[in-house]
């Protein structure tokens, strides 16, 4: 089989990917553009990280100190 994915298709299908929602041909291809591209799978194994933190602190109360508040909401802004 040959792995003609690249980078781009492998974001574009992440969320699938992470989700289990691919044919196994598809799987099986981005699994081994993961294991043939380190970039890529720093990206994933980030990704999962984020999400994993994200999870957990979904069902906390976090209070985040009023000057960082302030530090993000301005980056995001000028991000968009």
């Amino acid at each position: 089989m040959r792995n003609d994915l690249k980078c781009k298709d492998c974001f574009d299908l992440l969320m699938d990917y992470l989700e289990d929602n691919l044919d196994s041909e598809t799987q099986k291809k981005l699994d081994q553009h993961f294991a043939a591209c380190p970039p890529c799978l720093n990206f994933l194994e980030s990704y999962r990280d984020c999400s994993k933190m994200a999870q957990q602190l979904r069902d906390q109360q976090v209070e985040i100190p009023k000057e960082l508040e302030n530090r993000l909401k301005t980056f995001l802004r000028e991000q968009m």
